[in-house]
């Protein structure tokens, strides 16, 4: 694919097991949280970022399955934090 390099953060049991931060290749016209979720599922061999409980922020927003993600974005996963 042809595509630019996009930087996502990872917190939580997410980092644990991915690490703190991956790169990913997404379309030079951008693409979902869902497809992003995809490739970086076909990228790792790991199923984690889709699993449920896993929540998605793009330029800091909590953001949708539908949600656009474009090139130069800030996209982070985290796994769902307890606690007050």
């Amino acid at each position: 694919m042809v595509g630019v390099k996009l930087r996502i953060l990872l917190f939580g049991r997410v980092s644990d097991a991915l690490g703190h931060e991956l790169e990913a290749l997404i379309p030079e016209d951008g693409c979902t949280v869902g497809e992003l979720r995809r490739l970086i599922a076909d990228q790792t061999g790991s199923d984690l970022l889709r699993q449920k409980g896993v929540r998605a922020s793009v330029d800091k927003q909590v953001a949708g399955e539908d949600a656009m993600v474009r090139p130069g974005a800030e996209v982070a996963f985290f796994s769902v934090f307890s606690g007050g």
